[in-house]
C-alpha cells in the first residue's frame, strides 16, 4: 500500500530539484534577499548615523571601500527583492499561474533585477 504521507527530503535533493526551475529559484532568492535586508538594516542605520554625525564621519564612510560594498549589497538586495516582489504580487493577482508564463515572468524578472544590480554597483562603487 502506498502512503500519502509527506516525505522529508534531504537538503541536497531539495536544492537539486529546485535549481532546475527559475520559478523556484526566484522564490527562494526572494526569501534570501529579504533575510539579507533584515540583517543589514541595523548596519545601514549605523553607517547613516556615522555619515550624518560630522563632516569627518561622512568622509570616513564615503572613502571606505568595505562600507560602500556593504551599501551596494543592501541596494542590490533591495532592487532584487522589489522586482521579485512585484512578480509575486502579479502572480497573487492571477497572472502567470501557468508553468510557461510563470517561467517567462521569472526569467524577465531575473533580467530586470540583474540590470538594476549592475546599475546600482556602478552608482554606489564609482
Amino acid at each position: 500500500m502506498k502512503s500519502n504521507r509527506p516525505v522529508n527530503l534531504p537538503l541536497s535533493q531539495v536544492i537539486a530539484v529546485n535549481s532546475k526551475s527559475p520559478i523556484a529559484m526566484a522564490s527562494i532568492l526572494h526569501r534570501i534577499s529579504g533575510i539579507v535586508l533584515f540583517l543589514l538594516v541595523p548596519v545601514m542605520l549605523c553607517i547613516l548615523q556615522t555619515s550624518l554625525s560630522s563632516v569627518e564621519g561622512f568622509e570616513s564612510v564615503a572613502h571606505n571601500g568595505f562600507l560602500r560594498f556593504v551599501a551596494w549589497i543592501f541596494v542590490a538586495a533591495t532592487a532584487y527583492h522589489f522586482v521579485m516582489g512585484i512578480k509575486h504580487l502579479l502572480a497573487d493577482m492571477g497572472m502567470n499561474e501557468e508553468f510557461k508564463s510563470g517561467k517567462t515572468a521569472a526569467v524577465i524578472s531575473f533580467i530586470i533585477a540583474a540590470v538594476l544590480i549592475v546599475a546600482s554597483f556602478v552608482w554606489v562603487m564609482f
